[in-house]
């Protein structure tokens, strides 16, 4: 048996150099049409959409497993915020390929200085966060609660970045702002086998299956911003079990109040 696992890796290793030299010219072709792109859409919709191409693209060429679950949880007439664990690079290119919405990504700013990459970033309509400078990091949140009150749905790390053992990490409180200011639910989305697949470093391949799972979206209408953490580990708590959420808060003020404002333009105070 050992010996078999040994001549399909073997067997594998052409193949990942094809993948690997393949793989920048693909990403080059749809960063440059991306880029493209937003010039004839200023809504940044058209370059966004580039993007997903690029990310199935990408994923075909790996040609790993790729089980997706949990879709029929969610009303495509609704906007959400989705946040799923954060792991690997992959988890990246599953977002943009299996999330079924108009979305953006609310992503770390120094993606932005990358050449192309960047520039494709900025057109998309991607938004970029400081994760070091809490007024910028706002002034991002902002963006977000703009777009979300345009029916564009956000995409976010809770994590903040990649873990580098596997394990999922604390998540950042301040990102439940978005949700709780927004009065938009939250989308717990499962990722499972990336970081195996794919480690931290790494540039080759591990032949393991990847499962995207949608949970059950969590309203958002019951907490108040000193509730942030409250929302966010039971966020964490929903992912580390992988079930569907059945969450229904206890918590102590007028949710009546809370409801105001919900979807207004001009009303999201960041």
């Amino acid at each position: 048996m050992e010996n078999k696992g040994v001549l399909r890796r073997a067997l594998f290793f052409p193949y990942q150099l094809f993948v690997i030299l393949i793989f920048f010219p693909l990403l080059v072709f749809w960063q440059v049409s991306s880029f493209i792109a937003g010039f004839f859409d200023a809504n940044g919709n058209l370059a966004h959409r580039c993007l997903t191409y690029w990310a199935r693209s990408s994923l075909a060429l790996a040609g790993l497993q790729i089980h997706v679950e949990g879709m029929e949880r969610l009303d495509p007439k609704k906007t959400y915020i989705f946040m799923p664990n954060h792991a690997s690079f992959l988890d990246i290119l599953l977002a943009f390929a299996y999330i079924p919405c108009n979305f953006r990504f609310i992503t770390k700013e120094e993606l932005f200085s990358i050449p192309l990459v960047g520039l494709a970033l900025t057109k998309s309509g991607q938004i970029p966060i400081d994760r070091e400078n809490p007024k910028k990091g706002l002034k991002s949140l902002k963006q977000a609660a703009n777009l979300l009150a345009e029916s564009i749905s956000i995409v976010v790390f809770p994590e903040g970045t990649r873990t580098k053992g596997g394990g999922m990490q604390e998540f950042k409180a301040t990102l439940f702002l978005l949700p709780i200011r927004t009065r938009v639910p939250v989308v717990p989305v499962l990722i499972e086998g990336t970081f195996q697949a794919l480690k931290q470093g790494s540039i080759f391949l591990n032949r393991v299956p990847l499962k995207m799972t949608f949970l059950d979206p969590i309203p958002s209408d019951s907490f108040k911003d000193q509730d942030r953490e409250i929302y966010a580990e039971k966020l964490r708590q929903i992912l580390l079990s992988g079930q569907p959420n059945s969450f229904q808060p206890q918590l102590s003020f007028d949710t009546e109040e809370a409801s105001e404002g919900i979807r207004n333009h001009g009303h999201y105070h960041f």
